[in-house]
C-alpha cells in the first residue's frame, strides 16, 4: 500500500516545503488546514489553494479544511481583530498563539485516524521557543489521540533540527518543483499580499536571505 501522510499546512514557507518534500518522497500527501476566524486566514486559504494548485502531483489529495472558531475563547485577541500586530521587532514569542499546536494536532489526528492515515506532520523547526512544540508535548499529543481513537497514529515534526536556511536548501534541492513564489506568512495582510511590516514578514524575508 501506498504510504500515507497528512501534513498540516499554513501555506507558509516551512509547511509548503514539508507538502513538496513528502510527495517527493512517495508519500500520498493528504493537506489539512484548521481555519480558527485568524485575521490572515482569507489571504492564508488564497496562497495555500494556489500552491497546492501549483504542485500538480496525482499524489496531492484535496485540502481539508476543518473549522474550529476561536473568537468565543479568546476574544479580542490581535490574531483576531488584526490590532496590535506584532510588528518586525517584536520578539518571537509575541506571537504566540494559546493552545495552537493542541487544536491544530487533535483536529488532524482525528481526521488521519479515521481516514486510514498512519502519520501527521507539522513544520516545527529548532529554536522554536513555545511549549506546544516540544518533542514531550508532541508525543504526548500522539499517546493522547491513540488512547482516544484506539489507533497507532504516529505525530512527527521532521524538521527540529533545522533552521530556515536548513528548509530553504531543502527547497532549493526541489527547484522549480517548489512554486516558492506561491507561499504567503503574513498576520497583518492588505487583502491577500503581506503587509512587509509584521513579524512573520520579517521573518519569511530574514530566512529566505
Amino acid at each position: 500500500m501506498r504510504k500515507k501522510v497528512c501534513v498540516l499546512a499554513s501555506g507558509g514557507f516551512d509547511s509548503g516545503v514539508l507538502l513538496a518534500d513528502y510527495l517527493e518522497r512517495g508519500y500520498e500527501v493528504h493537506p489539512f488546514y484548521v481555519a480558527s476566524g485568524f485575521f490572515w486566514e482569507r489571504a492564508e486559504l488564497h496562497w495555500l489553494k494556489a500552491f497546492l494548485r501549483a504542485l500538480k502531483s496525482p499524489r496531492l489529495k484535496p485540502l481539508t479544511v476543518a473549522e474550529t472558531p476561536m473568537r468565543w475563547i479568546m476574544g479580542g485577541h490581535w490574531s483576531l481583530t488584526g490590532k496590535g500586530v506584532p510588528s518586525s521587532r517584536a520578539a518571537w514569542d509575541s506571537v504566540y498563539l494559546p493552545g495552537r499546536n493542541l487544536l491544530l494536532l487533535s483536529q488532524a489526528g482525528v481526521y488521519a485516524a479515521t481516514h486510514g492515515i498512519p502519520l501527521v506532520v507539522l513544520g516545527v523547526l529548532r529554536g522554536n521557543p513555545f511549549a506546544d512544540s516540544k518533542p514531550r508535548f508532541l508525543k504526548d499529543m500522539e499517546s493522547a489521540i491513540n488512547d482516544a481513537l484506539r489507533s497507532r497514529l504516529k505525530v512527527e515534526a521532521p524538521y527540529t533540527k533545522l533552521h530556515k536556511d536548513g528548509v530553504a536548501r531543502l527547497a532549493a534541492r526541489l527547484g522549480q518543483r517548489f512554486p516558492l513564489e506561491l507561499t504567503f506568512s503574513c498576520l497583518r495582510p492588505r487583502g491577500v499580499n503581506p503587509c512587509g511590516k509584521c513579524s512573520k514578514c520579517a521573518e519569511r524575508s530574514a530566512g529566505l536571505r
